[in-house]
């Protein structure tokens, strides 16, 4: 007779790390935690909390962020986007140095004195990180549609063709060699989000061209001879994404750096660009227009001249909220509202956004995971958000605009707990 056929235990479509496993991880991150500067721990601390929707500051970046990528149309140009996103960074970083919501506190572990630009390296992280697809699109899609794209296409590739000379240089200019060597680093500075790591890495390319001119002459050159060079490098680099990148660090980068080599070889570097931008075959310009030099000081007025650091208060807010129908399930966006917005202001930005067409048989709720409850028209969303966020335990909380005969209760797949919240 022949034995009986053990049954085949069926394997598990997923692998599963032992539990001693996962806790030898833990063990191993533990360390590598300790190893880190109190820098580095700093501004992975503050990362963290920006993923956090349970905090204040985890939903105003969280939100910011999302209203962003879902409002596209909302800047009317890429200097206005960025300039938004800059205040928007400046507030943040403003009221995290007041906070109380970083533990261990900020200053246990940095100095005063440092506080200011760890603070700025974890905005880079936990703002522009995640934006930095979206802000390079907006940028690029800016140009396309005023046309600015193909005209620098254009003539970057008549500058190209350009001797040195016929550029108003007057050095020995870059090889072959050293022009790839010069693209290949402004390749990886557009891999980076950081507009400080940009800077720092665009004026090695500047410190390599200066170097250049004057190990082929034996002389020193000034700020005169060195933009005609530039103008020269950037053209034969023939990258057109250079005039976003620039724009990208003019208006994002910390207006303290602005004061130093950054400001002065970003100002080079737009000079330059502007003169591939308005260069003509039969006269190559060499010098500045009167508009450039003009908005370039503007420029350097605008971003260094010192303001009133804005207050909490000064927050631009944004409120998440779902639209529940009978028959299409569950939306959610991210809206503008301003801090003492009514409930009743506030439907009426929900019935434009979600193109309601009977507004007045519709309302704003506020629910929790036990109670659903109808906002009074005379309420204040944005205080009601403070106020749940100030409990020592925040309950996750969704704000759903739906009919108040609708007794279902509906949130989002993909919007789970996504207004705090949680």
């Amino acid at each position: 007779m022949a034995p009986p056929i053990k049954p085949k235990k069926k394997r598990s479509g997923s692998f599963v790390l032992p539990r001693i496993v996962k806790t030898q991880f833990r063990k191993v991150s533990g360390v590598f935690n300790s190893f880190m500067t109190p820098e580095k721990r700093m501004v992975k601390r503050i990362a963290e909390v920006s993923q956090d929707k349970r905090t204040y500051f985890g939903c105003l970046v969280q939100d910011y962020i999302s209203f962003l990528q879902e409002n596209k149309g909302c800047h009317v140009s890429g200097a206005d986007m960025l300039q938004t996103i800059r205040q928007f960074m400046t507030q943040v970083k403003n009221y995290l140095a007041q906070s109380s919501e970083l533990d261990p506190p900020i200053e246990s572990l940095i100095p005063e004195e440092e506080i200011d630009v760890v603070l700025e390296k974890a905005m880079h992280k936990c703002i522009l990180k995640p934006l930095k697809s979206h802000i390079e699109a907006s940028l690029k899609d800016f140009q396309i549609a005023s046309g600015s794209w193909k005209q620098l296409k254009e003539n970057l590739l008549l500058a190209k063709q350009k001797k040195p000379q016929e550029l108003g240089v007057d050095a020995t200019a870059p090889d072959s060699v050293t022009i790839e060597k010069i693209r290949h680093k402004f390749v990886t500075m557009q891999k980076m989000y950081s507009p400080e790591k940009k800077v720092t890495l665009f004026l090695r390319v500047c410190k390599l061209i200066y170097t250049v001119m004057e190990n082929n002459s034996g002389r020193m050159y000034g700020a005169d001879d060195f933009l005609p060079m530039l103008t020269y490098v950037l053209a034969q680099c023939d990258m057109p994404e250079l005039d976003t990148e620039i724009e990208y660090m003019m208006e994002l980068l910390d207006p303290s750096l602005l004061h130093g080599e950054g400001g002065y070889y970003l100002t080079s570097a737009y000079g330059a660009m502007s003169l591939i931008k308005n260069f003509q075959e039969e006269q190559a310009a060499r010098l500045l227009s009167s508009e450039t030099r003009n908005t370039l000081h503007q420029w350097h007025r605008r971003r260094t001249t010192n303001r009133t650091i804005p207050t909490v208060d000064d927050f631009q807010n944004y409120l998440r909220v779902a639209f529940q129908e009978v028959n299409s399930g569950c939306t959610a966006k991210t809206l503008v509202v301003k801090p003492y917005a009514t409930t009743e202001e506030l439907c009426e930005v929900c019935a434009d956004k979600f193109k309601v067409q009977d507004p007045s048989t519709y309302a704003l709720f506020l629910i929790t995971e036990e109670t659903s409850q109808q906002l009074a028209p005379d309420t204040y969303p944005q205080k009601i958000k403070a106020e749940i966020h100030s409990r020592p335990q925040p309950l996750p909380f969704h704000f759903v605009y739906k009919r108040p005969t609708n007794l279902q209760i509906c949130i989002p797949p993909d919007e789970e707990n996504g207004n705090t919240f949680l």
